[in-house]
């Protein structure tokens, strides 16, 4: 994925690339501080612009029909501070819309849903369905929690429809309701172990749900093999 950050703000950049290499780590992500920067590092390569609406000079409303008409396939996502903006921004039909402070579930959840789809973030996870292991690089990779692990392995074999805490619930903990601490433990767990090899794209959530992205992971085998190994039935 190529993207390019634009905002007058550099610590605003530098946290946008920070998370964007996290995200897609063999992608290029580039940034700008302000539209003419911006001009100068655009091509038809660039997939995603971050773009700042309130900048000195030209501004990210102001900019968007000159992008619109160069560059027919950029996702523009507007970032903004001043939620009073979002009705001008959304006059620009953009892609997406996020508000600061920004956070990388924000910015997951915005490339999921883009006007002009990329292809699926690609991560460094591999996962075996039978007997279920999972690896990075060639190496065995674990969860710090042994529930963790049939958490994820669960939404594997669920290959990519999004569960509710209640399903989660029913399959860990037979239903017990006084285990939602456990589960968010779980789901805190699965999320900051894949953050550090750079797969946290494989987590998606969406309304209350949570599921995975299959497309983002290698798998070996089926996911059906999975319901063997554990006590789901």
């Amino acid at each position: 994925m190529i993207t390019l950050s634009v905002d007058d703000q550099r610590s605003v950049t530098d946290l946008m690339l920070y998370m964007l290499k996290k995200i897609d780590p063999n992608g290029t992500h580039m940034s700008a501080s302000n539209m003419t920067q911006a001009y100068s590092l655009l091509n038809d390569d660039v997939q995603v612009l971050f773009l700042d609406i309130e900048m000195p000079g030209e501004n990210g409303i102001d900019a968007a029909p000159v992008l619109k008409e160069r560059y027919k396939k950029l996702n523009i996502i507007y970032v903004t501070g001043h939620p009073e903006y979002v009705f001008e921004a959304v006059g620009m039909h953009p892609s997406g819309f996020l508000t600061k402070p920004v956070c990388e579930e924000d910015i997951i959840r915005e490339l999921q849903e883009l006007r002009f789809p990329l292809e699926t973030l690609k991560s460094p996870l591999r996962v075996q369905c039978s007997p279920f292991a999972l690896f990075t690089d060639g190496k065995p990779f674990d969860f710090n929690r042994s529930l963790t692990v049939e958490l994820f392995a669960y939404l594997v074999y669920r290959e990519g429809a999004f569960c509710t805490n209640g399903e989660l619930l029913g399959i860990l903990w037979d239903g017990d309701p006084d285990k939602q601490g456990n589960l968010r433990q779980l789901v805190l767990d699965m999320r900051n172990s894949l953050r550090e090899i750079g797969a946290e794209c494989v987590i998606v959530k969406k309304y209350g749900k949570i599921g995975v992205d299959m497309g983002a992971i290698e798998c070996v085998g089926s996911p059906a093999e999975i319901i063997e190994q554990f006590h789901w039935y």
